[in-house]
């Protein structure tokens, strides 16, 4: 029996539906995924309206946060509470910001000359969940670039000429929102970080366990994440961070998986904590 608690529907930024994601699953033999999009909890009722005999589907979520050096660090929230008014709230906010800071990468690949319009990335999203995944994949089907990972290079990724910075909660706020609504918070791989001196800062916060598995992490870094993981008495998580095929990598759903062992450990932290 295995897991992938790190998965990601077009509700946010990618390609498979929360009803496809569930089957692909089914397909592959997992015993349980999380629907883990960013800011929004849109895929999580569909999914679970989906789920076949077997297989479990965990509501999660992925929340981005900033560092007082304004390094981006993602949380995961596990058997999160859909209804939490408090985390809907954040959401509503942070996806309202999401649009806005759209249409200002817009403006500013419209001032070099590029006719790239509002509409053109909807094809690719919802209204109101907008990313830069989004505005890659209409530049690439524009002809502009030939992969999203250009688009990146070249447009849209930090530094580059129609980039702007996004509003992002603080690590105290994201930890504190997933706890509140019943979940447990998650560091999401910590190999893409350029350093973990927060790790002890969102330890303090509640941080309950790191992402060991991810398909940015090497053998070793493997091994080295879940050595910390024991050092700091946090429990180890991962996944395969599935954005589905032609997505923001060609990684796909059950890749990297965890055992069993890891995910009831997890569920018996929530419940220890909640009863």
């Amino acid at each position: 029996m295995l897991a992938d608690l790190h998965l990601h529907t077009t509700e946010s930024d990618g390609t498979l539906t929360p009803t496809q994601l569930v089957q692909a699953a089914q397909r592959i033999g997992l015993s349980a995924i999380a629907i883990t999009d960013h800011d929004t909890t849109g895929g999580i009722e569909e999914a679970q309206r989906a789920v076949p005999p077997g297989l479990q589907v965990i509501p999660g979520i992925e929340l981005s946060t900033s560092t007082d050096a304004g390094d981006e660090v993602h949380i995961v929230g596990l058997w999160i509470d859909p209804h939490y008014a408090p985390l809907q709230s954040k959401l509503a906010t942070l996806r309202k910001e999401r649009v806005s800071r759209v249409d200002a990468m817009l403006r500013r690949l419209q001032s070099l000359g590029i006719a790239l319009g509002h509409e053109d990335v909807l094809q690719f999203a919802h209204e109101d969940v907008l990313s830069r995944s989004h505005i890659a994949a209409a530049l690439v089907k524009k002809g502009v670039v030939k992969t999203k990972q250009e688009a990146f290079d070249t447009y849209i990724g930090q530094g580059r000429p129609a980039y702007v910075k996004r509003e992002k909660l603080t690590l105290e706020e994201a930890v504190g929102l997933i706890l509140g609504s019943g979940g447990v918070p998650i560091l999401a791989h910590p190999g893409l970080l350029k350093d973990l001196s927060i790790l002890p800062r969102l330890i303090q916060a509640g941080l309950v366990g790191m992402e060991v598995i991810h398909h940015s992490h090497s053998a070793e870094q493997t091994d080295y994440f879940s050595q910390m993981a024991k050092d700091h008495a946090l429990l180890p998580s991962g996944g395969s961070d599935c954005h589905g095929p032609g997505g923001k990598d060609e990684l796909y759903i059950g890749r990297y998986s965890i055992p069993w062992s890891w995910l009831e450990d997890l569920r018996a932290a929530r419940n220890n904590r909640i009863l």
